[in-house]
C-alpha cells in the first residue's frame, strides 16, 4: 500500500516544476482570495510546524504589515499571503528574496487530505523543494507524508481527546524511526517536543522555557558542560594510544551549540610541528578522531544530555534574531560565542587526560568557527594563556 503511495507522490514531486507556474496564475487570478503581507512564516499544512522548528512567534507579534512602520526592507522578511477569509485558509504563500527570487507553496484542500507543494523560483528558474500531504481521519491529523529531493518521510500521529500526542516518523528508505512526544500544560498548551530515536537518543525539539533564559547565563551553564561532563566523558570513554597534539571542538555562528569534538594524533602531522599551517592542524574532518566519523575510530561523546539540550534552542534563535545587516550586534554575538569557547579551551588545558591518552610537547585545546576559519585567533590567545600560566 505504502510502497504504491510512496511511488506515486515522488512522481508528483518530479513534475511540480512543469505546472507549478499555471497552477500559481490561477490562485493569482482569483477574486475570491485576499493578499497580506507579514515579516513571518504564519502557515505550513504540518500541525505544529513553528515548535517543530523552534521558531513560535511572541505573543505581541504584529503579524501583519499594515503601513511603513510595520516593515523594515534592510532587516525583516518578507511574505506574501494569498486568503480565502470565508473558510480562513491560505492558497497560496510567497517568501520574497528580491530581484524576482522567492519560495512559493500552493496549497489545496479536501475532505481526505491537505496538500502543499513548493518551489524555488528566479527569471529563470523554477526547481521542485517540497510536496506534503496531511491525510486526515475524521477530520483530524492522522499521516503527514513528505517528499524532497532527500527523499520520504512519513509521520502517524496518536491523538487523545482530539490533541495529537505522539507521533511515528519514518523513512522508508531507511531502517531507523523516531517517536515523538508532545508535552501539554494544564491549559492544554503545549509546553515541549522531544523525540526519541530508534537507537534511544532524545532530542528537544521545543521548549517553553527558551524565551525566558538570560543568554549570558545559558553561555555559562554551556560552558560549565563543555569543560566538566566533557572532561567526564573524555576520561570514561576515549583510549587513543598515540600522543594526541590536540582536542578541538569546531561550531558554526549558524548554531553555535553544540560543537563537534576532534583529536589531533601526532602521526597526522606531516613534517615538524612548526612549518605546518594551522588550517592543516587544526581542521577536525581532517582527523582520523572525529565525532561526525562512524569509522574507523568512532569518537562516543555525548553532546545531548536531555537537562542541556534547551541550552542549544536558546543560543540558536538568539543568534537566529539578530538582523544580520545590525552588524555590531552580529559581532557582540560573535565575540560571546567565540569567548565562551576561549574559556572551555583554556579550563581543558589544565584537566589530567593520561588515563585516555599522552599529550604531545605541543599539545593544545583548540576551538574553531569552520565557516569563519578563525583558527588562528584561538590559537594566538590560547599560546599566549600557556605563556602566561607557566
Amino acid at each position: 500500500m505504502y510502497n504504491k503511495l510512496y511511488a506515486k507522490i515522488q512522481e508528483e514531486f518530479d513534475h511540480i516544476a512543469d505546472t507549478f507556474i499555471e497552477k500559481e496564475i490561477d490562485v493569482l487570478a482569483d477574486e475570491n482570495l485576499i493578499t497580506i503581507q507579514s515579516k513571518y512564516n504564519l502557515f505550513d499544512i504540518q500541525p505544529y510546524f513553528a515548535e517543530l522548528t523552534n521558531e513560535v512567534l511572541a505573543p505581541d507579534a504584529k503579524l501583519t504589515i499594515e503601513s511603513e512602520e510595520d516593515f523594515d526592507p534592510e532587516t525583516d522578511d518578507l511574505y506574501e499571503y494569498k486568503i480565502n477569509f470565508e473558510n480562513r485558509k491560505a492558497y497560496l504563500k510567497r517568501e520574497h528574496y528580491g530581484d524576482g527570487v522567492f519560495y512559493s507553496t500552493l496549497y489545496v484542500y479536501t475532505e481526505e487530505y491537505h496538500k502543499s507543494f513548493s518551489v524555488y523560483q528566479n527569471k529563470e528558474t523554477v526547481k521542485a523543494t517540497n510536496l506534503s500531504y496531511l491525510y486526515l481521519k475524521n477530520g483530524m491529523p492522522h499521516q503527514f507524508i513528505e517528499c524532497t529531493e532527500y527523499g520520504i518521510s512519513l509521520k502517524t500521529y496518536t491523538l487523545e481527546n482530539e490533541i495529537i500526542k505522539k507521533y511515528k516518523l519514518e523513512w522508508p528508505e531507511h531502517n531507523h524511526h523516531c517517536i515523538g512526544e508532545l508535552t501539554f500544560d494544564t491549559h492544554q498548551n503545549l509546553v515541549m517536543i522531544t523525540e526519541t530515536a530508534s537507537d534511544g537518543r532524545v532530542r528537544i525539539l521545543f521548549d517553553t522555557t527558551v524565551s525566558t533564559k538570560n543568554i549570558e547565563e545559558v553561555l555559562e551553564k554551556l560552558e560549565a558542560f563543555l569543560v566538566e561532563n566533557i572532561a567526564d566523558q573524555i576520561l570514561e570513554k576515549i583510549k587513543i594510544e598515540e600522543p594526541v597534539y590536540c582536542i578541538l571542538f569546531e561550531y558554526t555562528m549558524q548554531g553555535p551549540f553544540p560543537p563537534t569534538i576532534a583529536f589531533g594524533v601526532t602521526s597526522e602531522i606531516k613534517g615538524n610541528f612548526e612549518d605546518n599551517e594551522l588550517y592543516k592542524l587544526y581542521n577536525a574532518p581532517d582527523m582520523q578522531y572525529f565525532s561526525e566519523n562512524d569509522e574507523p575510530n568512532p569518537i562516543d561523546i555525548d553532546f545531548y544530555p536531555v537537562d542541556i539540550q534547551s541550552n542549544y534552542l536558546i543560543t540558536t534563535s538568539y543568534g537566529e534574531n539578530i538582523p544580520w545587516q545590525n552588524e555590531e550586534a552580529c559581532e557582540l554575538w560573535e565575540k560571546q560565542v567565540f569567548d565562551t569557547y576561549l574559556r572551555v579551551c583554556k579550563r581543558l588545558m589544565h584537566f589530567d587526560f593520561s588515563k585516555s591518552f599522552t599529550k604531545s610537547e605541543n599539545f593544545l585545546v583548540m576551538a574553531r568557527d569552520f565557516e569563519k576559519c578563525n583558527e588562528e585567533a584561538f590559537y594566538k590567545k590560547m599560546k599566549l594563556y600557556i605563556s602566561n600560566n607557566k
